[in-house]
C-alpha cells in the first residue's frame, strides 16, 4: 500500500510544484526549462532538445511554437537537413531569463529551506533510482 501512496504522493507534489514556480517565478516550469537548455546549448536541434529535456517531441513542437510567437526563441531548417529544426534562445529569451533569474533562485531556497541536507540526499537517491526503473 505504501508503495501506491509514495506514486501518487510524487505526482502531487510535481503538480504542487510546477503550480507554485508559475506562481513565484511567473513563468510555467516547463518553458523555464527549454528556455534554459536553450540557453546551455546555444543552437540545437528540436529533436536533440527534446531528447535532452525528455519531453514528448510533439509536446515540445507545442511548447516551441508559442515561444517563437513571443519571440522568445528563434526557429529555422538546417541548412544541412531541412528534416531538421534548428532552435536557439532569441535575445528578448535570454533577457527573460536574466529577469527571472532572482525569483527562480529564491523558489529553490524556499522549496528546501529548512530540510536536513542529509534527508536531501537520501530523496535524490530514491528519485534518480526510480526515474532510471521508469526509463527501463
Amino acid at each position: 500500500m505504501n508503495e501506491r501512496n509514495l506514486l501518487q504522493q510524487i505526482g502531487r507534489t510535481g503538480r504542487a510544484m510546477h503550480a507554485a514556480f508559475e506562481s513565484e517565478v511567473g513563468i510555467p516550469l516547463p518553458r523555464w526549462r527549454i528556455l534554459q537548455a536553450l540557453r546551455e546549448s546555444a543552437r540545437i536541434s528540436q529533436k536533440d532538445l527534446a531528447s535532452r529535456l525528455s519531453m514528448d517531441p510533439g509536446a515540445l513542437t507545442r511548447q516551441m511554437k508559442q515561444l517563437e510567437s513571443e519571440n522568445l526563441v528563434k526557429r529555422r531548417s538546417s541548412e544541412e537537413d531541412n528534416r531538421l529544426t534548428l532552435v536557439e534562445l532569441s535575445g528578448k529569451g535570454f533577457a527573460l531569463l536574466e529577469s527571472l533569474q532572482e525569483k527562480r533562485l529564491n523558489f529553490s531556497k524556499k522549496a528546501l529551506e529548512g530540510l536536513p541536507e542529509e534527508k536531501i540526499g537520501i530523496a535524490m537517491e530514491i528519485l534518480k533510482a526510480m526515474e532510471e526503473r521508469f526509463k527501463r
